[in-house]
């Protein structure tokens, strides 16, 4: 960018009870028998995986697949600790992935647009993951990208794969958020915060910060949730809720590419990323499973997980740190058994808002509990902002608005403070995300929820 080359590095595997993806597999809690089996994740690295691992292999025959492997045929600890992240079956139980049948097809980073292009559009592809991206200093601590205006920008690469993900509404991209939440520079949003770059500033992929859980061996329960220090910060220049979601990826135990039955251990977001990844295919197989073969589109997925997230007791709300809290796919695969069910306590639908419409949904609250309302959509590819410092217009091209109406009492959604990025959210107005969600806590009685655009 403006001539100058940008050092493209590996950021960092997630923990299965952190997101609650053991619940969801043969003999978990939901009864509901996931594994991913049938299923296909795409992942691209800057190396090749070692697929003869036992943990990759069924039958002698390896669930990995490496259709460009002649453009890096040396293997690498990073890719093959993120594809065990994403798919081991459990050989070694403290390394088995969130999808532990799932098929990989594991790719070099170099042409990443147009293959996941081509897996999208001739394979159906629905969620890749990216455990990549750029160091905002490179190894001798100097400025690694163009200049300071590039985190926070919506970019030719945030266009980019906004163009792609609007032209294959059911994929979603997964991607790291990055390791650089302690890296220090000058003229950004606020210090400790605008950390987020290149194609991580997109509006439609689902970016994943690394959290630092603390969680039972045995029952699961989450005594703790903090943020690693080193993920990556958001919001975006135009202060959208960036990173999206976060996950365990501190100290994570999985396969290395030494040998077929070696492991070790590494951190970062590029470990949180395929968690995500492989948690996400697995909502995947349970639509599947209730709506007759057919899946999610990529915004309802993305709605799913945003809406069922853990949140963090530090901050309430979203934030620029773990997004909209820590993903919990036990909850989020509850949502969609409870929408099928003879009497639903929960909806999932996909609609279309037509020009000058109004959606309108009536829901009746018959005991005093939290009623919570989120919407998602694929946005239209923005306008690139290329070296322009801190932005505030702005990236939308469609602007929905969602709002929970009992009488004249209108409850707004959540929405960062662009003024003090650090101070917690609020309520009131989004004009800048593709992701609302509107609580109304001790909701009684009979509400509207009503979805209107600008």
């Amino acid at each position: 960018i403006n001539n100058k080359p940008l050092l493209v590095a590996t950021d960092n595997a997630s923990a299965g009870k952190a997101i609650r993806v053991n619940h969801l597999w043969p003999g978990g809690s939901l009864g509901l028998s996931l594994d991913g089996t049938g299923m296909f994740v795409g992942i691209w690295d800057g190396g090749s995986v070692l697929k003869t691992h036992q943990e990759f292999n069924t039958s002698g025959v390896s669930r990995v697949t490496t259709p460009d492997g002649g453009l890096n045929p040396t293997t690498e600890f990073h890719e093959t600790n993120v594809d065990d992240t994403e798919s081991a079956k459990g050989m070694n139980a403290s390394a088995k992935g969130m999808a532990p049948n799932v098929n990989i097809k594991s790719y070099n980073w170099t042409s990443d647009s147009s293959e996941v292009t081509t897996e999208a559009s001739s394979s159906g592809m629905l969620i890749s993951n990216h455990s990549y991206g750029i160091p905002i200093n490179n190894d001798a601590g100097e400025l690694n990208v163009p200049g300071t205006w590039y985190m926070g920008c919506y970019s030719d690469a945030s266009r980019s794969w906004d163009e792609i993900t609007f032209n294959y509404p059911y994929y979603l991209p997964v991607m790291s958020a990055g390791n650089d939440g302690l890296t220090g520079y000058t003229g950004g949003l606020a210090t400790g915060y605008d950390k987020l770059n290149g194609n991580k500033t997109s509006k439609n992929l689902l970016i994943v910060a690394n959290a630092n859980p603390t969680v039972h061996p045995i029952t699961g329960v989450i005594s703790s949730l903090v943020i690693n220090n080193s993920s990556s910060q958001g919001p975006t220049d135009d202060g959208r809720i960036k990173p999206d979601i976060a996950a365990d990826g501190t100290l994570l135990y999985s396969t290395s590419n030494e040998s077929t039955s070696s492991y070790g251990t590494s951190s970062g977001t590029s470990m949180a990323s395929p968690g995500v990844a492989g948690g996400l295919i697995l909502l995947q197989e349970h639509y599947n499973n209730l709506h007759a073969n057919e899946f999610m589109k990529a915004a309802t997925l993305k709605a799913l997980v945003c809406h069922t997230a853990l949140d963090d007791e530090a901050s309430i709300g979203p934030d620029p740190k773990f997004g909209w809290g820590l993903l919990d796919t036990r909850e989020a695969a509850n949502v969609l058994t409870n929408s099928v069910t003879a009497s639903p306590t929960t909806i999932v639908r996909e609609l279309n808002l037509l020009a000058n419409g109004t959606y309108t949904m009536q829901v009746n609250v018959s005991s005093v509990k939290q009623l919570k309302a989120t919407i998602a959509w694929t946005d239209r590819p923005g306008v690139v902002k290329n070296n322009q410092l801190n932005s505030s217009s702005a990236d939308l091209i469609n602007d929905l608005d969602l709002r929970i109406i009992k009488n004249d009492v209108v409850s707004f959604p959540w929405k960062l403070q662009l003024s003090d990025v650090s101070a917690p959210a609020i309520k009131g107005d989004n004009t800048v995300d593709n992701v609302e969600r509107v609580e109304v806590d001790e909701a009684l009685g009979n509400y509207t929820i009503q979805i209107t655009h600008k």
